[in-house]
């Protein structure tokens, strides 16, 4: 049996989902948007159901694009008075027809912490943007994210806080429309096609690797090794 290595590092996710606003009781004056349809390549047409109503990503857009290291000061600081769940990291939405700066916001348990959230940011110096109501459009998604990732293999990596999710490298990188394309080219050829894929990156020393990451629930390393040869030969063709 192979040996299991583990990697710590940061790097990059690019995806598209549907943004909305927050309803404005739980937004404390600033926009905040939802992710109203996560993992689209993978639910397809309908929203997982939900026993418990509580936030997936939400995005508390900021008035200016702040260091990523003073955001991570600052969820240092809120996370010591705020004493629940949630994980926080830099970003960028599309809003208003204009590329924004935001707070990425996951593992909330309850709608009802959003505004205590927005408020103990406010008072650690950021700013946000005012609510107005956002009507659920398509947007495409980048934020900053730290990995733990496992690995067996060379090139194929298992996110080990969140299980779902695997991760691809790939020998160069798309545009999105290129990305976009290639994996709806793959998925009218696949017998298992339900899975949701983004663009990614990680840093390694000396190099940026591009990755592919793929959710799944329903999904082996078989699979995942054929999607990965197949990513692979789509990125040489567009180098060619």
């Amino acid at each position: 049996m192979e040996q299991l290595k583990t990697i710590e590092t940061f790097g990059t996710i690019m995806k598209k989902e549907i943004l909305a606003s927050l309803e404005e009781e739980f937004c404390a004056g600033a926009l905040v948007l939802e992710s109203k349809f996560p993992f689209p390549g993978y639910y397809h047409d309908t929203i997982p159901d939900k026993k418990v109503l509580n936030p997936g990503s939400i995005f508390l857009v900021t008035k200016i694009q702040h260091q990523e290291e003073d955001i991570m000061r600052t969820n240092h600081e809120v996370k010591k008075i705020f004493k629940k769940k949630f994980d926080a990291t830099v970003g960028q939405v599309v809003v208003f027809n204009e590329t924004r700066p935001c707070i990425r916001v996951k593992f909330l348990d309850d709608y009802n912490f959003v505004p205590e959230l927005v408020e103990l940011y406010k008072q650690s110096g950021i700013q946000f943007l005012k609510f107005r109501k956002v009507k659920p459009y398509y947007n495409l998604i980048k934020i900053r994210k730290y990995f733990v990732l496992e690995t067996t293999e060379p090139g194929i990596y298992c996110d080990a806080n969140e299980k779902q999710m695997c991760y691809l490298q790939i020998p160069g990188n798309f545009t999105w429309n290129q990305f976009e394309k290639t994996t709806l080219d793959l998925k009218r050829n696949l017998d298992n096609d339900q899975f949701d894929a983004a663009m990614g990156t990680i840093y390694r020393q000396n190099c940026l690797v591009d990755m592919v990451r793929i959710y799944t629930e329903k999904i082996n390393m078989d699979e995942l090794r054929m999607l990965q040869k197949k990513y692979v030969e789509a990125v040489k063709k567009l180098k060619q």
